[in-house]
Parts: C-alpha cells; structure tokens; sequence
C-alpha cells in the first residue's frame, strides 16, 4: 500500500469524537482495504446474575449488544484482559486472532478489540497490525474523555454528545449513531452532600461519590446510559420500558444506596426526579421536567423517586412549556 494511502486512512480515524464513529468507519475502513478481516470491539461490564451477588466480567460488542460472552470462556480474551497484553491466538480456516486490550490511565482494562485475519506474516499482516495498534491508541484517547475520572462512568462531554444526537429527531436512527429508544431520563441528586463534604473533608467525598456511581450502576439495566453530570448530580437515561418499570428501576437505585453503608458517613440518600421521554420530545423541556420534580422532592423530605407527569397530575406542579435551544437546569 502506498505511503500516500496509510495517511488518508489514519485521517479518517482521526476525524470522529465519538467511540461509536470510530468503530464504525474501522469496520468501513477494512473491508474497503483488508480482504476477510473480521472486527469485534468488546466493552468490559461487570454483571451480576439473577439475584446472586457473585459478579461476573461480560464481553459486550459494541456494534451488536445483543451478542455477549463471559470473559472466562474465552482463552485469548482473558489472557489479553489479565496481561493488558496484545495476545495472538489460532482461529479456525488457519485465521489468526488478535486481541488489543484497551488499557486506561489506571491501568484498568474497559475494552477488548479483537481481530481475525488470515494474512502470512509480512508486509500485508505487519499493516494491518500497525493500524490496530494506532486504532486502539485513538479509541482509547476518545473513551477517556468521555469518562468521569473520579467515578468511571459517562461524563458531562459525553452527555452533550448524547443530548446533541437525541435532539436530531428527524434523522433516521440507523443514521444518527444514536438509539433514540428511552423511556425517561432522570435527575440524581445525593442528599446533603455539602455537609459530607463539610463535615469529613473533600477525601471522603470523593470517596462516596466513588461508591454511590458503582452501587447505582450495579443495579442498573446494561442498556440505561448513567452519567456524572457534575459535583454530586448524576443523569439516566431509562432504555425503554413502561412508566412502571422506570419508576421501578429508578426505586431500585434509591433502594440501593440507602441500604449501603458508606465509610465514615454512614447511610446516604439520593432524591430522583425524572420525567417521560419520546423520540420526538424536546430534550430540553424533559430535563425541566426532571429537575421540576426533583426540586419538588428537595422540598418535600428528599429520599423520594417521583416523576413530573405524576406530580403534574396530583396538581403538585405548575406545567413546563417547551423550551426553544437548549439550556442549562443545575445550579
């Protein structure tokens, strides 16, 4: 391949800030110029089965979510997630495998990116490699900047860039790099956090924030989007479902985190005001909506989950009209 044609592939890599972007213009990328090259981006996610408390590492594709496999059963995987090594495994029709793990300022791993190739060693393989190796370089730069370092979980970028998606509302799904299907999207407030702050120093503060994102991220669903917004407010996105089972979902996060111990501070509440989303809803007026009904719980006891619609109703609300931009709802 000539010089000319390896710069204009690292350029079309280098133009997206979004993980999902990235992947696919690299599945684009190699079938254009890679023949029988098969590509997997393997997110990491601790899940926990049924009702067990034993967690369990599962491989998410990032492309097809559906299709999942526990880190365990697979040799290559686990040896390239417990080394944070490149690691190169037979395949069958005498294919090569090779998985690039996607290894965090932490030393943490998030994600696995495997390939399967059946190129001879040399100039064709020695290529294909160099280029995963920059690929896993720029996908790991992109996924930092949309982590909260503090808590590792979505962060405010990565929330605009979502919100930007969501509010495209008449680009077809297929094409906006976004799945538009949420139920409801929330407001996550912890109870009293100044005077943790306060009272135990910044240290501990941070330690509980550390410790309220893993236990709501531990209950939540695997396709609900969690976000550290800032300082001790936090977004989610409900993936759909009835407005029971949003509610019952968010109760669960509130349930969660009052029945945990937090070191030194003790117990620690979280209000959750939250409010129903459609594919065709102003994100804007929701986000109202949400705050509208955490502020009414901030008034009202905190340690509550209720939505706007049926605060509304109760006649607990003055009505949100629509919002024309966008705008900010935290103080």
């Amino acid at each position: 391949m000539k010089i000319q044609n390896i710069f204009k592939l690292l350029k079309r890599l280098t133009k997206h800030t979004s993980v999902k972007e990235l992947v696919n213009e690299l599945t684009e990328l190699l079938i254009e110029n890679f023949s029988g090259v098969q590509l997997t981006v393997y997110e990491i996610q601790a899940s926990r089965e049924d009702e067990s408390k034993t967690q369990r590492l599962i491989c998410f594709d990032c492309l097809n979510p559906d299709d999942t496999i526990l880190l365990n059963d697979d040799k290559n995987l686990y040896e390239a997630y417990t080394s944070a090594l490149e690691v190169n495994g037979a395949y069958e029709f005498k294919k090569q495998t090779i998985i690039f793990p996607v290894v965090l300022y932490d030393k943490s791993i998030s994600h696995l990116i495997s390939i399967k190739h059946s190129y001879p060693e040399g100039n064709g393989a020695d290529l294909l490699i160099g280029l995963m190796q920059i690929f896993t370089d720029i996908f790991r730069s992109i996924h930092e900047k949309g982590y909260d370092p503090l808590t590792r979980i979505l962060n405010r970028q990565a929330f605009d860039q979502v919100a930007t998606d969501l509010s495209y509302t008449d680009k077809p799904i297929s094409n906006s790099g976004t799945d538009r299907s949420f139920k409801a999207i929330a407001i996550l407030d912890i109870d009293k956090f100044k005077l943790i702050n306060d009272n135990y120093g910044h240290a501990i503060g941070d330690e509980t924030l550390v410790l309220f994102a893993q236990t709501i991220r531990s209950v939540l669903r695997q396709d609900d989007l969690f976000f550290r917004y800032g300082g001790e407010e936090f977004v989610v996105l409900v993936k759909q479902a009835h407005a029971e089972q949003a509610f019952t979902a968010l109760e669960r996060c509130r349930e969660a985190v009052e029945a945990r111990r937090f070191p030194q501070v003790g117990q620690v509440t979280v209000s959750i005001g939250y409010a129903e989303l459609t594919p065709k809803s102003q994100l804007a007026s929701v986000l109202s909506k949400a705050d509208k009904a955490l502020y009414h719980i901030k008034n009202n006891g905190r340690n509550q989950v209720k939505s706007y619609e049926h605060l509304l109703k109760e006649g607990l609300l003055e009505e949100v009209k629509a919002i024309e931009g966008t705008a900010d709802f935290w103080d």
